[in-house]
């Protein structure tokens, strides 16, 4: 319940919030993932419970206390979508909580509405999928109206229902291997022992896939190097840019830094990589990283990617701030706070990084885009854009280095509900090699 609070007082993400609990309590394993499972469970299905709730409550929902509309929220989660917790158990524990907090009234709000709640057969549902589509996926599915309205506008009801049911299940947790220090057979073999669901990504040799993360940040392989932990859909980005051995890259927007680790591992460690991030507590982050996996071909620079370093580099990569609809599936309470007018200035973001990374590349040289969002504004649309700007820009087909099955119309574009991973876009541009239109 403090977790989901705080996601939503101070717009913190879930994990990192987790993880600071697990460190600073002694909480075994069982009730770590116990706990994981209510605050992710709970903000997947928070349209649905929130409208469950506001059939039952009388007052305004939102002028609630924070402590105690998250109380209810993850108390009926309990109650409507997990077998091992008991009904019962799960409201004397939402009472206990609401009268330790508030004292006997909040209690009682809450032993109220949630005994109304068991007392019914059968649960209230949203207007029919056939009378109002766009209602119906919002709230049964627990996505915000107007994303929902533009996929049932583009995709039709039926695929929107399948994209928001993926976009409910987190999926795989992707693993790197480290080719600098080990081999990937050697670590899927370590974490099999450890106990882990490991299987090897279809799409690119170096990655690995588990069931579930688990402790894994805590393991032996993590510390020592041999892995980093990105999702198969980030790392597609690296492959498009196809670093090579001695090459100058710049990375615009490196942090956390896993594109830019990645495209060193890929030369053997023998390019120099500018991994560039405006904030500086970001850089350190990514020298510390360059430490655990022994890498030095990145240089963590502090610095704005719309303004960097006056240099041409054989190959830019512009991993763009975006909306991350992609990854709501990993990080749900990203739908919950996105609102539709952030996206403009996302977009003019986007744009004024890409005019800063055309002047970056040199002739011959390749820029590579890449989002981890799916909404066609900040993806081919932006892309289209910009190659009716720049000319000199050619789009080069991504099926020429990552699978197919990631590729439509020479992009790289992944769904959660078609590839079962995050969603993402990536496109590999190749800049002109003289900048002059031949004369006849």
């Amino acid at each position: 319940m403090d977790v989901l609070v705080r996601v939503f007082r101070d717009d913190s993400y879930a994990d990192v919030l987790l993880d600071a609990k697990f460190r600073d309590h002694a909480i075994p394993k069982a009730d770590r993932s116990l706990a994981m499972e209510i605050v992710h469970g709970t903000l997947r299905n928070l349209g649905y419970l929130d409208w469950i709730l506001t059939r039952f409550y009388r007052g305004a929902w939102r002028r609630l206390p924070d402590a105690v509309r998250c109380n209810l929220e993850t108390a009926l989660y309990q109650i409507l979508f997990l077998d091992r917790v008991p009904a019962y158990a799960a409201v004397d524990e939402a009472v206990r909580m609401a009268r330790q907090d508030g004292g006997d009234r909040p209690a009682g709000l809450v032993n109220g509405i949630l005994r109304n709640i068991l007392r019914q057969d059968v649960m209230p549902e949203p207007p029919a999928i056939g009378e109002d589509p766009v209602r119906f996926i919002t709230i049964r599915h627990s996505h915000p109206e107007w994303l929902v309205r533009r996929w049932v506008e583009a995709f039709g009801a039926e695929r929107t229902v399948r994209i928001c049911e993926a976009g409910n299940t987190r999926p795989g947790f992707g693993i790197r291997v480290n080719p600098i220090r080990t081999a990937r057979e050697t670590v899927r073999e370590t974490l099999e022992s450890d106990g882990f669901d490991v299987r090897v990504s279809p799409l690119l040799q170096e990655m690995l896939v588990l069931g579930k993360a688990g402790d894994i940040v805590r393991s032996a392989s993590f510390r020592e190097g041999l892995i980093s932990i990105q999702d198969v859909s980030a790392a597609l980005a690296a492959r498009l840019v196809a670093p090579e051995p001695g090459e100058i890259i710049l990375d615009m927007t490196a942090a956390p830094g896993g594109k830019s680790f990645h495209m060193a591992e890929l030369t053997g460690d023998r390019a120099r990589i500018l991994a560039m991030d405006i904030h500086p507590h970001r850089v350190r982050k990514l020298r510390e990283t360059a430490g655990r996996l022994g890498l030095k071909a990145v240089h963590p620079v502090c610095g704005d990617g719309r303004r960097p370093p006056l240099l041409f580099a054989d190959r830019v990569l512009v991993d763009a701030p975006c909306s991350g609809i992609g990854v709501i599936g990993r990080r749900p309470e990203i739908r919950w706070r996105l609102r539709e007018s952030e996206i403009g200035p996302l977009i003019r973001i986007q744009e004024e990084l890409l005019e800063s990374a055309a002047e970056r590349v040199r002739p011959g040289g390749v820029l590579v885009y890449s989002t981890c969002t799916v909404l066609h504004e900040e993806n081919r649309i932006q892309i289209g854009r910009f190659c009716g700007r720049h000319p000199e820009f050619t789009k080069e087909d991504a099926a020429g280095f990552v699978d197919a099955s990631v590729v439509t119309d020479g992009f790289v574009e992944t769904w959660p509900d078609v590839h079962g991973m995050d969603g993402s876009f990536a496109v590999r541009l190749r800049k002109r090699e003289s900048n002059h239109e031949s004369q006849p």
